[in-house]
């Protein structure tokens, strides 16, 4: 269960065009993209210059442009990188791009020490370095300017277990309950059950200390998402009526806040601003 940077750089290459297309996949999906732009909008001033670190293919460099930030862009899969390029030129905003760099989180060395106003960590990547969290939270506050923000996110045990419940119970049939169990006592998913693939699902208590033990004040954390898990058909009917679906995205803005909804959804959004 040690973090393995090669396998995930290969895992990201071969899922490809993926990653682009999963945050318009379905109604939810869109719910999630909104959450997580809200708090890029609230927290990104324009000139700031940000290091995107687990960029993907692009969909948050895009908006990051359009907040008029210029992006240090970085990934750990070059196949990443390379439809991050494509996809942020044909969306015109390649000019806001400073440069382009395959990075692991645990290591930014090739950066000094505050050379970035902000630094955006949207996604898994946090969640993929398993026992070096620490080291890649280090990393990632070691190169933001003091007083400036940090936004990640991270994969939910709680949301992805209440998300996923028929599959979580599959996984128990074929694999025994025990190493289930495992996974629910631990929030490791271990690649005996998931095809390989190791990941880290986090609860709010846990990645709140982890962010605690760093220089750094918890400024907003967010479930995404929490209303919209499991109601994908009424959600397109709400989509259909513009006035509806506003209403919609602000309840669910509302919602995910609460102390009581932060371990909701399938991700858990937190913004902290460093010593």
């Amino acid at each position: 269960m040690n973090y393995d940077p090669q396998y995930i750089s290969q895992y990201y290459d071969a899922y490809g065009e993926r990653e682009w297309t999963r945050l318009e996949a379905s109604p939810s999906a869109k719910v999630n993209f909104y959450i997580h732009r809200y708090y890029l909008e609230r927290y990104i001033k324009p000139g700031v210059h940000v290091l995107e670190a687990g960029a993907g293919p692009g969909r948050f460099t895009i908006e990051l442009a359009k907040l008029g930030a210029k992006i240090t862009v970085g990934d750990i899969s070059p196949g990443q990188l390379e439809l991050n390029r494509q996809k942020v030129k044909e969306a015109g905003c390649e000019a806001s791009v400073v440069r382009r760099e395959i990075l692991d989180i645990t290591n930014l060395s090739r950066f000094a020490d505050k050379s970035f106003d902000a630094v955006v960590c949207y996604g898994g990547p946090l969640s993929y370095v398993m026992e070096r969290a620490d080291d890649a939270v280090g990393e990632l506050l070691r190169v933001t300017q003091p007083s400036g923000y940090l936004l990640l996110s991270v994969m939910s045990l709680l949301g992805t277990t209440q998300r996923y419940l028929p599959s979580v119970w599959e996984l128990a049939d074929q694999f025994g309950l025990s190493s289930v169990q495992k996974v629910i006592n631990t929030g490791d998913l271990s690649g005996e059950i998931n095809k390989g693939h190791i990941c880290r699902m986090y609860r709010w208590a846990q990645l709140q200390a982890l962010l605690e033990r760093h220089p750094c004040k918890i400024r907003a954390a967010s479930a995404a998402n929490f209303l919209s898990l499991h109601h994908e058909e009424i959600l397109k009917h709400i989509e259909s009526d513009s006035t509806k679906w506003e209403t919609f995205l602000q309840w669910e803005l509302d919602f995910c806040k609460e102390s009581g909804a932060l371990d909701g959804g399938t991700h858990i959004i937190a913004v902290v601003r460093r010593d």
